[in-house]
């Protein structure tokens, strides 16, 4: 997509944390990118890939210029 964006991380959630993202405690996770830069997402963006495990694997976020959420998929 053509003037988007795009930041790659691993994430690894166990299903504790998952309970407390859908229990609303936790609102934002905070990921680090395979460049080193700390992103904070909207944690509601990750339910999609609840797994009954929990969350994990590599994933690519991507955002507008302004760094407006755009999508993220697992990779």
């Amino acid at each position: 997509m053509f003037g988007y964006k795009y930041y790659r991380f691993s994430l690894a959630l166990s299903k504790d944390d998952l309970l407390s993202i859908y229990q609303g405690v936790i609102k934002k996770v905070r990921v680090r990118t395979d460049k080193g830069l700390v992103l904070e997402l909207d944690a509601n963006h990750l339910k999609k890939f609840t797994t009954q495990e929990g969350i994990y694997g590599n994933f690519e976020l991507a955002t507008t210029q302004d760094n407006k959420f755009v999508e993220i998929k697992k990779i």
